[in-house]
Parts: structure tokens; C-alpha cells; sequence
């Protein structure tokens, strides 16, 4: 059930206002994590998802960083945590770019020099 109503979210409303936003020609995982986080609580403080549903996507929202650590966003606090040797750990991630076309991955002045900005402004998204 849970998985039910998660998958009614993703085509209409938020996601479908955010894909416009997202299909820059770079993204910031982490920035994409924190904007559907954000929906998520609106939609959890409006009576819209049940807490448990609430948790399961917060969870779904964790990212792998360069060096495979996986971060999450605490579902109570909207926090960044890490995990290292076996704790979770408040930490600031690491803010990085990736190609919305082709997935390279890279910083922003890696970016600029990619074939398929050909000469546009790339931005990191806060």
C-alpha cells in the first residue's frame, strides 16, 4: 500500500513542476533530494501521506557520493547524514554536479568543458 500511494505522487503534481526544474543541463543529487524532501513534508503536514509512507520515502531519497558513502536526509529534521562504520553521522554533503543527458559526473568547471553544455552557464542548484 505503501508503495502504491509513493508511486501516485511521482507523475503528477510535484514531480511533474520539478522534472522542469531538474532537466537542467546539470543537477545536484543532493539539491534534488533536499527539493522532494521538501514536497514530501508538505504533502505529510497536509494530511496527504501517512507517516509511515512519509519515512519510506524519505529513506528512497538517499544518495551515494563519489566515494560510495550513502547519505540520507533525517525524516524528522530534513538534516544530511553519512554513514561510516556503521553510524549515521550529521555531516554537510558534498555538493557535485551531474549531466542531466549523459550521468558525468564532475564539478562545475569540469561541466563547463563538457560536449553537451556547448557554451551554456552551468549551475549549481541550492
Amino acid at each position: 500500500m505503501v508503495r502504491r500511494m509513493l508511486r501516485a505522487l511521482e507523475p503528477i503534481g510535484f514531480y511533474a513542476f520539478a522534472g522542469c526544474i531538474l532537466s537542467c543541463v546539470a543537477v545536484d543529487p543532493f539539491a534534488e533530494a533536499e527539493i522532494r524532501y521538501k514536497f514530501l513534508v508538505e504533502e505529510r503536514r497536509t494530511g496527504n501521506l501517512q507517516a509511515r509512507a512519509f519515512r519510506v520515502a524519505v529513506r528512497d531519497l538517499a544518495v551515494l557520493d563519489n566515494e560510495g558513502r550513502r547519505w540520507m536526509l533525517g525524516p524528522e529534521d530534513g538534516i544530511w547524514y553519512r554513514r561510516e562504520n556503521e553510524r549515521w553521522l550529521q555531516a554537510d554533503p558534498p555538493r557535485r554536479l551531474v549531466c542531466a543527458s549523459c550521468g558525468h559526473i564532475g564539478h562545475r568547471s569540469l561541466l563547463r568543458l563538457h560536449p553537451s553544455v556547448k557554451g551554456q552557464t552551468v549551475r549549481e542548484i541550492k
